[in-house]
C-alpha cells in the first residue's frame, strides 16, 4: 500500500461523508478524478465534472489534531466510491496525474449575497428547456450564458453562468427552502449550496454574476 492509499484508509470514516457528492458526479462521468484533501480540521473533495465545472464538499476531519495526515491527493472516482461503499477492498491508489488545472483557494472568500436556491432551480429549468432540441454548439452557448448576477461595491458585478447554475442543481447540493450564497476570490466565483459547492474562474480581471 502506498504512503498516500495508507493516509486516505486512515481518512476513511470521515470520507465517507463526501461520498454522496462523489456518487452524482460519477453518474455523469464514471472516470471522473476526484481531488481528496485533508488539512486544518477539515476534510474535502473537489471533483472535475465533465462539462468544465468543479464541485466539492467539505467535511470536518476526526482528526484530534489539525495538522495530523494531511492528504493530497488525486484518485479515479469509481474507485473511490467502491472502497468507501465496502465493494473495494484496498484504497485507491494515486491518479495525481489526471489533474490537470488549478484548485478553488481554501480560505480568503468574500461573500457577495445569497438567494434562494427555488430561485436557482427556475433559472436552471428555463435554461434547460431553451437547450433542449439544439445542437451541441448552440447549447453549449446557452450553458455559457449569463444566468444570475450580483454586485458588490469593492468588486462591482460578478456574473455566473448557467453551466455553473446547472451542475450545483444536478449535483444535488442545493435542496428546496435553503439558501444559496454567491462568493468570490481572486478570479474565482462560487456558488455554495448546502451539501456542496461548484466553482467556476472568471475570464478577465472583471467579476460579473448575472440574472
Amino acid at each position: 500500500m502506498s504512503a498516500a492509499a495508507a493516509g486516505l484508509a486512515a481518512a476513511r470514516r470521515e470520507l465517507v461523508e463526501l461520498a454522496p457528492a462523489v456518487r452524482r458526479a460519477i453518474e455523469l462521468d464514471p472516470a471522473i478524478p476526484v481531488r481528496l484533501r485533508r488539512w486544518g480540521g477539515r476534510s474535502s473533495a473537489v471533483l472535475r465534472l465533465p462539462f468544465g465545472v468543479l464541485a466539492g464538499r467539505t467535511v470536518r476531519s476526526a482528526a484530534e489534531d489539525p495538522d495530523a495526515g494531511r492528504i493530497d491527493v488525486t484518485v479515479d472516482g469509481g474507485d473511490l466510491l467502491a472502497w468507501l461503499d465496502g465493494t473495494r477492498p484496498a484504497a485507491p491508489e494515486p491518479r495525481d496525474e489526471r489533474w490537470r488545472g488549478t484548485l478553488p483557494p481554501q480560505a480568503g472568500w468574500r461573500r457577495l449575497d445569497t438567494v434562494p436556491a427555488e430561485a436557482i432551480r427556475a433559472v436552471v429549468e428555463t435554461g434547460a428547456r431553451a437547450a433542449a432540441g439544439l445542437d451541441r454548439r448552440r447549447a453549449d452557448a446557452v450553458l455559457d450564458a449569463p444566468a444570475l448576477q450580483v454586485s458588490d461595491e469593492r468588486v462591482g458585478a460578478v456574473v455566473v453562468s448557467l453551466r455553473t447554475l446547472s451542475a450545483l442543481r444536478r449535483l444535488g447540493f442545493a435542496p428546496p427552502g435553503t439558501e444559496v450564497a454567491v462568493d468570490v476570490c481572486g478570479r474565482w466565483v462560487r456558488v455554495a449550496g448546502l451539501y456542496g459547492s461548484v466553482y467556476a474562474e472568471r475570464p478577465g480581471t472583471a467579476l460579473m454574476l448575472a440574472g
